[in-house]
C-alpha cells in the first residue's frame, strides 16, 4: 500500500492562528504530510491560484484533492438548484487550473426532508456535476456527510444509479459513526469505490462521540487501512483534524499515528 498521508483544509489552523494557504502548505510539509486538500480560506484567489504551483513546489507537497462545500439537498424544490450546481462546476474548473484530479463533494440535506423526496433530485445533480467533470476529467469523490449521504447504502445510491468512473467516494471513517453506522462497515462497503478518503478519530463519551486526535479515539485504524488495502485503494489518507486540542499538537500526534497505523500493514 502506497498511501500517501496528507491534510485537509484544517479550519482550526486557519481560524485560530490566522494562517494563510501559503503559511498552510509550509507547516502540513514541515510536519511531514506529503499532500493538502484545498478549496477553502482563499483571500485573493487570482493571485494564489498562480503562485499555488511554486508554493506547492518549493515544499515538496503534493495538491492531493480540491474541495466544494455544496448543498444539493438544502435547495432541491427551490429556484436556487442552478446556483449550487453551478457552484460545484466552479470548483471543477478551478480543480482542472490547479491540477487536481479528484474534487470532494456533498449530497447534503435539510430539516425535514425525507428520502423519498430528496435523494432522486439530489441523484439529478450530482449526475449533471458528474457528467462536467467528465468532460474536464475530474473524479467528483462523494462524502459520507450527513443529510441524505450519511451513511454507506444512501452514498452508494448514488454511485450505483449514476454509474460513472468520474463520480466515486470519499470514505470519511469518522463520518460514519456520527450517523450510526460503524466506521469498519461504512469503509468496507466503499473501500472499493474510493477516490479519496478523510481520517478523524472519534472517543465513545457518556452523551455521544468526541472528537479527538487521532490515536486517542476508540476507532480501530489499522482495520479500516487494512480493508482499504485490501479493496485496492492506493490513494491519499487525508487528516480531517475536528479536535478542541491544540490543532498543532493534535495533528502532530494524529500523523504519528497514522504513519504506525501503516506501518501495521506493509
Amino acid at each position: 500500500m502506497k498511501t500517501s498521508i496528507t491534510i485537509y483544509s484544517c479550519a482550526q489552523l486557519f481560524s485560530a492562528k490566522k494562517m494563510t494557504v501559503k503559511e498552510f502548505i509550509e507547516y502540513a510539509s514541515s510536519v511531514g504530510f506529503e499532500g493538502v486538500d484545498l478549496g477553502y480560506y482563499w483571500e485573493d484567489k487570482k493571485r494564489e491560484f498562480t503562485e499555488l504551483p511554486a508554493w506547492l513546489n518549493d515544499n515538496n507537497i503534493a495538491l492531493s484533492g480540491y474541495i466544494v462545500g455544496n448543498n444539493f439537498g438544502a435547495v432541491v424544490g427551490t429556484g436556487k438548484v442552478r446556483e449550487e450546481i453551478a457552484k460545484v462546476k466552479l470548483a471543477i474548473d478551478e480543480a482542472n487550473q490547479l491540477g487536481a484530479k479528484v474534487l470532494r463533494v456533498f449530497a447534503g440535506g435539510r430539516k425535514g426532508l425525507s428520502w423519498g423526496e430528496g435523494s432522486n433530485l439530489i441523484c439529478d445533480c450530482l449526475a449533471e456535476c458528474t457528467e462536467y467533470g467528465k468532460q474536464n476529467k475530474i473524479i467528483l469523490a462523494l462524502e459520507d456527510h450527513g443529510g441524505l449521504a450519511a451513511t454507506s447504502k444512501q452514498v452508494l445510491f448514488y454511485l450505483n444509479k449514476i454509474n460513472s468512473p468520474f463520480l466515486k467516494a470519499n470514505v470519511d471513517i469518522g463520518n460514519f459513526w456520527s450517523y450510526g453506522e460503524e466506521p469498519s462497515k461504512g469503509v468496507k462497503n466503499t473501500a472499493s469505490y474510493a477516490a479519496m478518503v478523510h481520517v478523524k478519530d472519534l472517543k465513545k463519551k457518556e452523551d455521544g462521540l468526541l472528537a479527538v486526535p487521532v490515536g486517542e479515539g476508540d476507532i480501530d485504524f489499522a482495520e479500516c487501512f487494512r480493508i482499504l488495502k485490501d479493496a485496492g485503494y492506493n490513494g491519499y489518507l487525508s487528516l480531517e483534524y475536528e479536535a478542541k486540542e491544540d490543532a498543532k499538537a493534535g495533528i502532530e500526534k494524529s500523523i504519528k499515528h497514522m504513519k504506525r497505523c501503516l506501518s501495521e500493514i506493509e
